[in-house]
């Protein structure tokens, strides 16, 4: 009998390892989600420092399940680590001009991609992600907006068939969240939005790649115009913005 692969465990042989526990990740996504709306709404500052214990007992977690939820927004950005645990993470000027910068360039391929690739089915499901961001444009709050902004935005980048480009967006916007929540906050940037997104969608049925490219790229510009002219007790840790 001829010997098992180089590399492999002989039969019957134990891998050293326990069993997997079962994950608790529908718990870990509840609670990721509603840390990152505290985040994005400013109930969690910028530099505040999370403290574990206090933490466990106001949302009623365990300890690990609430590592493993702070784990995944450190990842994305939104945690930083220091000497004294993980705190809010403060997102000066220049790094918030490159992600805003970089994302214009990524939401513009997007929807030039769409235009391209899109099929029916792509496009249907766009105009059904239209038509719920204009409806709580006008009767929604401002995470739910933001909850149809990042759903209307995946729909984008599912018909434009670049999944690479749909994760970059989720991880530069979890970074700007707060500074996107401000500007749409704007009552006039609300108003304008609304405007770009419906000449935005309208440009993609008609499968015009420049155009939709071009108004995509605007409406991310227009957005870090409002978003980075903000009050004096904004979250950008640059003393010019305190002038």
């Amino acid at each position: 009998m001829s010997a098992p692969p180089t590399g492999s465990p002989p039969t019957g042989s134990s891998l050293g390892i326990g069993p997997i526990g079962q994950e608790s990740a529908p718990l870990r996504r509840k609670l990721v989600a509603t840390l990152r709306q505290l985040i994005e709404t400013g109930r969690l500052p910028a530099g505040q420092r999370l403290i574990e214990k206090e933490l466990c007992a106001e949302l009623a977690v365990s300890r690990t399940v609430l590592r493993e939820a702070l784990r995944e927004l450190e990842v994305d950005g939104l945690l930083v680590a220091g000497a004294r645990g993980l705190s809010v993470a403060v997102l000066s000027r220049a790094e918030a001009e490159n992600i805003y910068a970089v994302r214009a360039v990524l939401e513009g391929l997007t929807a030039r991609q769409f235009c391209e690739r899109a099929d029916e089915a792509a496009l249907a499901a766009l105009a059904a992600a239209h038509v719920e961001l204009r409806r709580v444009y006008e009767v929604g709050s401002l995470s739910d907006l933001l909850a149809a902004k990042l759903d209307f935005y995946r729909t984008l980048c599912a018909g434009a068939a670049n999944p690479v480009a749909g994760d970059l967006l989720d991880r530069l916007n979890a970074r700007i969240s707060l500074l996107r929540s401000r500007s749409l906050a704007d009552p006039a940037r609300k108003s304008a939005s609304r405007s770009e997104i419906d000449a935005l969608v309208d440009a993609l049925h008609r499968r015009d790649g420049d155009r939709a490219a071009a108004l995509a790229e605007r409406h991310v510009a227009a957005a870090a115009r409002v978003a980075l002219d903000p009050p004096p007790s904004n979250p950008l840790n640059d003393p010019e913005t305190h002038q």
